[in-house]
């Protein structure tokens, strides 16, 4: 008998196959075109620029349509700003929302229409931006969330906000973003070690070995050290915030299985952990749905948000 990943035994009276690692380390796929299929969305999709049309179409209309103050710089790099939708009511919960992209496209003002469902809960939402790669790096994008983080805490009270109520949410690459905001030491940022209340990343890679060997490193170029630092799954510390991980039900397998991965290591440190998949959505959909405050994708990271 031969499996794929077995060397074949024929000699009678010899053990059976013996079950070999995969050829890439550390993670479950024998070659970069394995994690692509995985991983690469313009596979899944004939076309993406509808897509990124409908963000952008959308999210004008929601700037146009709300209270928004654009453009706020928050880091020393030019694209380190963000856009701020202040609730009208003061001591608003703050919700800060990381984009995706694969680290490599779209920018705040693709996303701001994800900030409508949650100003209609009560919440002052800010729309994060960072330096595309590969003009930054993954660190650096890390560090212009965590700017963002910081800035919210500070101007709280000038934006109708309570700094002791701030949420993070990411998707894909706001994802990873977000668990990489959930395992940081705020403390060593000048800030309350709790100044997270509660994370949601959703469709996050929290192991970024896969990234690093994959196609996608051509432009994010992860080396030896950055792949260690910016995995959220070798960083979990012994105190950290609630964190919910979402999942569509139609992503592929990937997706599913670094949630799963990430969550077991959460729990395994005694730390607060859930995983909801949402249904009949897949990557895209239903970050769509974050625009609507009836959405089951809205619902339910406001449904988590209000348990903490």
């Amino acid at each position: 008998m031969s499996t794929k990943n077995s060397i074949e035994v024929n000699l009678p009276g010899q053990a059976a196959a013996v079950p070999q690692p995969p050829m890439l380390p550390g993670v479950p796929f024998n070659n970069p075109e394995e994690i692509g299929a995985e991983l690469d969305l313009t596979r899944s999709y004939a076309d993406m620029m509808p897509y990124f049309e409908f963000c952008l179409t959308q999210s004008m209309k929601t700037r146009d349509a709300m209270n928004c103050v654009e453009d706020i710089r928050v880091g020393a790099r030019e694209e380190e700003r963000i856009d701020v939708f202040p609730n009208p009511n003061p001591k608003a919960p703050i919700l800060i929302f990381v984009h995706g992209g694969w680290w490599l496209k779209t920018t705040r003002k693709h996303w701001s229409y994800t900030a409508y469902g949650f100003v209609q809960h009560g919440y002052t939402v800010i729309v994060s931006d960072y330096t595309l790669c590969p003009k930054g790096r993954i660190p650096d994008i890390t560090q212009a969330n965590r700017a963002a983080v910081a800035w919210a805490y500070e101007h709280a009270d000038e934006i109708n906000g309570d700094r002791d109520r701030i949420y993070l949410a990411g998707h894909s690459a706001g994802g990873q973003q977000a668990g990489m905001m959930a395992v940081t030491d705020w403390v060593q940022h000048g800030l309350p070690a709790d100044v997270l209340k509660a994370v949601v990343p959703l469709s996050g890679i929290f192991d970024m070995r896969v990234i690093q060997h994959s196609y996608l490193n051509g432009f994010v170029q992860l080396n030896g050290e950055s792949v260690q630092t910016q995995s959220a799954i070798l960083h979990i510390p012994d105190s950290a915030p609630p964190i919910q991980l979402m999942v569509a039900e139609e992503e592929s397998t990937e997706f599913h299985r670094q949630a799963e991965e990430f969550l077991e290591a959460w729990k395994a440190k005694k730390l607060d952990g859930s995983l909801v998949i949402i249904p009949d959505e897949d990557h895209s959909t239903y970050i769509f749905e974050m625009g609507h405050p009836d959405s089951p994708t809205c619902n339910a990271v406001v449904d988590f948000f209000k348990k903490h």
